[in-house]
């Protein structure tokens, strides 16, 4: 069966800030309007409507109880932020433009005390659907926004509206009460932070020493697809033994842990990409149409792969097993933290049931 075009992909990681403007403690953006009609609108908090309070809240106390069932317990409220920081509504014309995933927030509780969690993250382990819902729920608070302002969102805006959320009392967290926060505001970069480029050597520091090794093979609006290779350097080079072993399926990640040095960048090699498919594609489980809209045809009975121009492509039961939609533990897109702890368990024999990489 031919490939078919599905929907314009829904997902986009990679939006750059555009600069500010501080003048007199205050920040000042330039935003567009849907007509794009440059005006200049000072950032202020934005209260929301009763209505629009009660949809958010009531969407993402959901998506909060979801996190809960999945995983065994509420999230804390760092957890809770992170999920919704990675579940922006980047291609919404009801925002400015200066919208940057992962979206980080700093809180301050009541008393003037800064938040902190010493707990590890749980976020990583999150099935995908539940970043769609929520980022479905904030595609639909910010149309409210811009509709009761006439003005694109900005990130600060959004911070203002969860921070509305939060304190309605409907968000059950393990850490904290919601009406305790007293301020949360986005903290956006200042500058725009260099992508790695198709073909960049990556270097991931080895929890037992050492780096594991992978090549940037492309960026779409899945995220970072990144080559892997089995094994570990010594020295975080690619010898020749680790090019004969390049795993068979790329990964799509963040590149959270470029930006800030962690993954370091030590070579370019475009050669490498021929290691790999060309266009790096996402999978769906037969059953997606549930999630996604169309028809379970559109799916096959094992499952589908898409690439990012939205075509799809119906796999057999060896794909899909290999790949893990028969057992469940395929994700399509996975936190380059949480990625980095299954390679480093996969090469620590002590580890317990670590989970595989194809």
């Amino acid at each position: 069966m031919p490939p078919r075009k599905r929907r314009e992909c829904e997902v986009n990681f990679h939006v750059a800030p555009s600069s500010n403007t501080i003048r007199d403690g205050t920040e000042m953006n330039t935003v567009t309007s849907r007509q794009d009609n440059p005006t200049r609108r000072w950032v202020n908090d934005m209260s929301l409507s009763a209505d629009a309070l009660d949809e958010a809240g009531s969407g993402l106390a959901e998506v909060a109880a979801e996190f809960a069932e999945e995983l065994g317990g509420a999230p804390t409220l760092a957890e809770f932020l992170e999920l919704l920081g990675w579940a922006l509504p980047m291609n919404s014309d009801a925002t400015d433009g200066t919208f940057h995933e992962p979206l980080k927030f700093k809180v301050v509780l009541t008393e003037k005390k800064p938040y902190h969690c010493e707990a590890p993250s749980r976020v990583g382990e999150l099935n995908d659907h539940l970043f769609e819902d929520a980022r479905e729920h904030h595609a639909a608070l910010v149309e409210r926004m811009y509709d009761a302002s006439d003005a694109p969102v900005t990130p600060q805006q959004f911070a203002s509206a969860i921070l509305q959320v939060l304190r309605s009392g409907r968000i059950v967290l393990a850490d904290v009460k919601g009406e305790d926060v007293r301020k949360l505001t986005a903290d956006v970069p200042k500058k725009r932070v260099a992508k790695p480029k198709p073909g960049d050597v990556l270097a991931i520091p080895a929890r037992t020493g050492g780096y594991h090794m992978a090549v940037v093979l492309a960026h779409n609006c899945f995220g970072m697809a990144v080559g892997l290779f089995r094994g570990t350097s010594a020295q975080g080079r690619l010898d020749a033994g680790l090019r004969a072993a390049a795993r068979k399926y790329p990964v799509h990640t963040d590149r959270q842990l470029v930006a800030d040095g962690t993954w370091k960048v030590v070579d370019h090699d475009e050669g490498l990409l021929a290691l790999f498919p060309s266009a790096p594609c996402i999978y769906h489980r037969p059953d997606a149409w549930k999630t996604f809209g169309g028809s379970a045809e559109e799916y096959g009975e094992f499952g589908a792969a898409e690439t990012s121009d939205g075509t799809m492509r119906l796999i057999g039961p060896d794909e899909a097993r290999e790949i893990g939609l028969q057992d469940g533990t395929y994700r399509g897109v996975i936190l380059g933290d949480f990625l980095q702890r299954i390679l480093d368990d996969e090469a620590d024999p002590a580890a317990t049931a670590p989970q595989r990489l194809r």
